[in-house]
């Protein structure tokens, strides 16, 4: 699903460290989780779990191996498998069209979320405590402790969207250890209710073969035998590239999109082609809620490139009513992204599709080589704002104009969001995103700082929706920046590639 987040605050008060229990013993956090982890006892070496579930309307399995710190999940439910893991250190997961992606850590050089930590007496849900880890927005997790057990029996995710309460119980013990074998998840929201139960768990050996990071299944994208670059049948919009895709008979444009985390159709197109959907599921979103689903699409050609058997979500109402003669009803995100090294040339309006393998990176002297992040679906990055570094932000084909701040920057670095001239006086103006509109204000910010060029004088805009963008992104570098350039996605060594076009060594010259 596309940017998903947790969210809604419990109304629950916090009380200081070292609250009484209801038998008047003083505890804090660390006595209770020494409790928690002795009452468990001590973890075999080796699992091997075998677990159903229902899903968003789907029933599924699911297979934990471990070995010490390694681990690897795979999850089946009903046509779609996907995998993660954690094999010597590395993190890892393989998406539902079998491309598997690492997870880059952050430099963790940039401010952390402060949060608070308290430890509260409760008789309700349970008799003991909650443990409250949450930052200044009320947003983080709570863990309700059973005193007469020392056993977590639910945990609630908090984000500035909802919460997600996930209940636990049916503990059992083997081979010494002790978990629940049975669990529930609810967000409020009744199409996204889950319910997990253990079948077997097994604690002889796993091998290293077992837990090692999988190979991609597959190549999705398929280019002409002999061919290692294809331009694409594409068409810029308002600093945006629409691309035409193929699917039987049907042309349609999609929105080639980085800050997608996958492909997706409209519903309306979904069902206009016949093609069977699975389950239904809602997610808070950048600008709101919307409800989706998941099909499976036998083919899509762009151009002369091939996919086959495409796993795709659908949504309501995708793209956006700009006037012209063309309208997006699909997103091409992470998936054909990720498959390519993709050239986008603004100032021509043309994007062309090279082989990973016989891609050479742009030699121009200019070019400001940008790592990325992918491990969420979308292209993360350093950004410093008036100094202060954020290491989140999102690189966005799919996002009007030039630059964004979210509020996970904004509560943390106030001192940088300082007004150089434009800024706040001027009024708020409406955006569209997945989920609806939002509104953010102006800001003239003296210095941005995107890999090793400054930007000066860079006009940005704050989110003001206080439910907009409320996942844990700095903010988005949008079409409005990038068409300055002529941009190349090297998704496989982590690179986003800028060479400043005309536009973009004219405003150099300013």
């Amino acid at each position: 699903m596309i940017a998903l987040v947790l969210a809604l605050v419990l109304a629950l008060g916090d009380a200081p460290a070292g609250s009484p229990t209801p038998s008047g013993v003083p505890l804090d956090e660390a006595a209770i989780l020494k409790h928690v982890h002795e009452a468990a006892g001590t973890r075999p070496k080796a699992e091997r779990i075998i677990a159903s579930f229902s899903d968003s309307g789907l029933q599924g399995t699911r297979t934990t191996l471990r070995s010490g710190d390694d681990r690897r999940e795979t999850e089946t439910v009903g046509p779609f498998t996907t995998a993660s893991g954690t094999y010597h250190g590395q993190n890892w997961y393989q998406n539902a069209n079998g491309q598997t992606v690492l997870s880059q850590p952050e430099g963790g050089h940039a401010a952390p979320d402060p949060t608070t930590t308290t430890v509260t007496p409760v008789t309700t849900p349970v008799n003991g405590h909650v443990i409250a880890e949450l930052n200044k927005r009320g947003q983080g997790t709570r863990e309700y402790v059973d005193s007469a057990t020392w056993r977590i029996v639910r945990r609630d995710y908090i984000s500035a969207a909802d919460t997600t309460v996930y209940v636990y119980d049916d503990f059992r013990t083997t081979a010494g250890y002790t978990q629940a074998w049975h669990w529930t998840s609810r967000d409020g929201h009744p199409e996204n209710d889950g319910e997990y139960r253990i079948q077997s768990i097994d604690t002889t050996t796993v091998t290293d073969a077992d837990l090692a990071i999988p190979p991609s299944r597959r190549n999705l994208v398929e280019f002409p035998p002999g061919v290692t670059s294809v331009k694409l049948p594409a068409r810029e919009n308002r600093a945006k590239f629409l691309v035409r895709v193929n699917i039987g008979s049907r042309g349609l444009d999609l929105e080639l999109d980085t800050g997608a985390d996958g492909i997706v159709l409209d519903d309306d197109v979904v069902k206009e082609l016949g093609l069977k959907t699975y389950g239904a599921y809602s997610s808070a979103a950048n600008a709101g809620r919307f409800k989706g689903t998941s099909t499976i699409v036998p083919e899509m050609k762009v151009g002369t490139l091939t996919m086959r058997d495409v796993a795709v979500q659908t949504i309501p109402h995708v793209g956006d009513d700009s006037p012209g003669e063309y309208k997006a009803v699909g997103l091409l995100g992470f998936d054909f992204i990720a498959s390519l090294v993709l050239e986008l040339d603004y100032e021509r309006g043309e994007v062309t599709a090279i082989d990973p393998d016989a891609f050479v990176p742009p030699t121009d002297p200019l070019t400001n080589a940008v790592t990325v992040r992918l491990g969420s679906g979308v292209p993360l990055t350093d950004v410093s704002v008036n100094g202060a570094l954020g290491e989140r932000f999102m690189v966005d084909t799919g996002a009007a104009g030039g630059m964004m701040i979210f509020d996970y920057f904004a509560r943390r670095h106030p001192e940088a969001l300082v007004d150089a001239g434009h800024g706040y006086a001027g009024p708020a103006q409406t955006f569209l995103g997945v989920g609806g509109e939002f509104e953010a204000r102006p800001l003239q910010l003296s210095s941005v700082r995107l890999g090793r060029v400054n930007f000066a004088d860079f006009v940005a805009y704050v989110v003001a929706s206080s439910k907009s963008y409320g996942f844990h992104a700095d903010g988005l570098i949008g079409a409005g920046f990038l068409e300055l350039y002529t941009v190349y996605t090297d998704y496989q060594n982590s690179m986003l590639n800028f060479v400043p076009n005309a536009l973009g060594r004219s405003s150099m010259k300013k």
